[in-house]
């Protein structure tokens, strides 16, 4: 028995140890969604570092597309946004910025489900839920490494169609910290790890560990399986988006939210990595109002401007949704072509 016990606590001693490093050391520092997928400890200072800068006034509305009803308005808003995860940061989100700046209120469309958000506003559209008596403008935000299939899935014929109840995914945490603590032992092997990691040539962030290194979503080179074929169908259906769109006297803005690896290849240290150019032509279209975000927020970067995207996040900072706000705003962007005054 006494045999057992040794030989028991052998393995177990191990084991609870590396436990214990995990639930104190590592699972309280996870931040960010790239921290939550990839369990890295990026600890918690630097979110709160970020949010010493935020607004303090939050004038965007959220609407949810879930009640077939045509939204209720005193008078017609000026802007409604629709879009995926970049137009959910709220209080330092661009719509928020924008409001700011316009000194209007801004009405955000929250759709349910992932990349439901352009078919949503042509089901709107089609059901006649928006239209011009309720809004003049509408952005739609799309994330760059999503937008050629979300294109290309459009079902313009659509109705609008009540969702089902949601059935929103729990966090992680519904597995139970064993779970967890497997999840990041497989991640210190790099095994499927979702996040991929590259050394920058200077300081970009303003992280006391990380402010040489990027991380990004795997999903970020994916435009390298995109075929020609899709690109081209993307750019025929976006010019059918916004002639929807003007059929019920509103004016589109595409607006293309960069993938964060695109923003930062110029300033990797590996020169031989693939640059994307798979959407590049969405914003030469003729008449369509597409404002691709990667050449501002490149620029941003090239001037010195740490954190345009957070560290620990797949998405841009409020840095960066101020800079895309001002140029939305401001009626010279595009040679005149965006007037939201």
């Amino acid at each position: 028995m006494k045999k057992f016990i040794i030989k028991t606590l052998f393995y177990l001693i191990p084991f609870f140890g590396v436990y214990g490093y995990y639930c104190f050391a590592v699972k309280p520092n996870v931040s960010g969604d790239l921290g939550i997928l990839g369990q890295i400890p990026f600890g918690k200072d630097y979110n709160e570092n970020l949010k010493r800068n935020y607004l303090t006034e939050n004038w965007v509305v959220d609407t949810f597309a879930v009640s077939g009803k045509k939204p209720a308005a005193k008078k017609r808003v000026k802007i409604f946004t629709i879009g995926d995860s970049f137009s959910q940061q709220g209080i330092f989100g661009y719509q928020n910025y924008l409001a700011h700046i316009l000194g209007d209120t801004v009405i955000n469309v929250k759709t349910e489900g992932i990349n439901r958000h352009i078919q949503t506003a042509v089901s709107l559209l089609n059901s006649g839920l928006l239209d011009s008596t309720i809004c003049r403008m509408v952005i739609i935000q799309q994330v760059d490494r999503d937008a050629v299939m979300v294109l290309n899935q459009i079902d313009f014929e659509k109705p609008y169609e009540v969702p089902e109840k949601s059935k929103q995914a729990k966090d992680a945490n519904k597995n139970g910290d064993l779970y967890n603590l497997c999840s990041w032992i497989r991640l210190q092997f790099n095994y499927e790890n979702p996040i991929v990691k590259h050394d920058l040539k200077q300081e970009y962030f303003t992280h006391s560990s990380f402010s040489h290194e990027l991380f990004h979503y795997y999903k970020d080179l994916w435009f390298e399986k995109t075929m020609p074929a899709d690109t081209e169908k993307a750019g025929e259906n976006l010019i059918r988006l916004n002639e929807k769109f003007a059929e019920k006297g509103i004016q589109m803005v595409f607006l293309l939210a960069s993938d964060k690896y695109d923003v930062y290849r110029p300033f990797m240290t590996d020169d031989s990595l693939p640059i994307d150019t798979t959407t590049s032509f969405l914003s030469n279209i003729p008449g369509v109002f597409v404002f691709d975000t990667k050449g501002l927020l490149q620029k941003m970067v090239q001037s010195g401007e740490k954190d345009v995207y957070m560290v620990n996040d797949s998405h841009w900072s409020y840095k960066g949704s101020e800079a895309v706000a001002g140029e939305l705003a401001c009626p010279a962007h595009r040679a005149g072509r965006a007037v939201l005054h």
